[in-house]
């Protein structure tokens, strides 16, 4: 699997009150038959962790029936962000230092999702990182997957680690 289609971890997918998320940069393209597609419809969310690292977040993802475009985003806990208020690695944080980051591409294929999200800026190696996820339906309404981080445009994997999201 390439690590353009291997990743997006669907990191995806936490639902925003019931209503669904709009992402102020837009909506996502989804690709896939229409049956795929709908197969897919609804408000998912759903957790990330990276594995050996202290890196996890959530995922937010709303597809619409009948749409071919969704909304959805990546919060992600930095490691590095962690440490900076002095805070042991396994303490629970009073604060969540965290970034949003957009899905920018899923696609669909046969019970399996795919994606990518919008390259970012990597406090932990102090560099532009790419993202992709791959993921199966386990069962009608959850999907398990795993994602890889790497340097961009084609550096090695920086990190890799497992996901999980449900449909709400």
């Amino acid at each position: 699997m390439s690590a353009r289609t291997a990743a997006a971890g669907i990191m995806v997918l936490a639902l925003a009150q019931g209503c669904g998320i709009q992402s102020p940069a837009g909506p996502v393209p989804v690709e896939g038959s229409r049956p795929q597609l709908d197969s897919m419809s609804g408000d998912w969310s759903g957790t990330y962790r990276a594995s050996g690292a202290s890196r996890h977040g959530v995922l937010r993802f709303s597809l619409r029936p009948g749409a071919d475009t969704a909304y959805g985003e990546v919060e992600i806990t930095f490691a590095r962000a962690l440490r900076l208020y002095g805070d042991p690695p396994d303490e629970p944080l009073p604060r969540s230092p965290s970034r949003v980051i957009e899905i920018a591409l899923v696609r669909l294929d046969t019970g399996t999702v795919r994606g990518t999200l919008a390259p970012y800026w990597d406090p932990d190696c102090e560099c532009l990182t790419l993202a992709v996820f791959e993921g199966r339906l386990t069962g009608p309404d959850q999907v398990e997957g795993d994602f890889t981080s790497r340097r961009a445009p084609d550096g090695p994997v920086l990190l890799s680690g497992s996901w999980v999201a449900e449909r709400r």
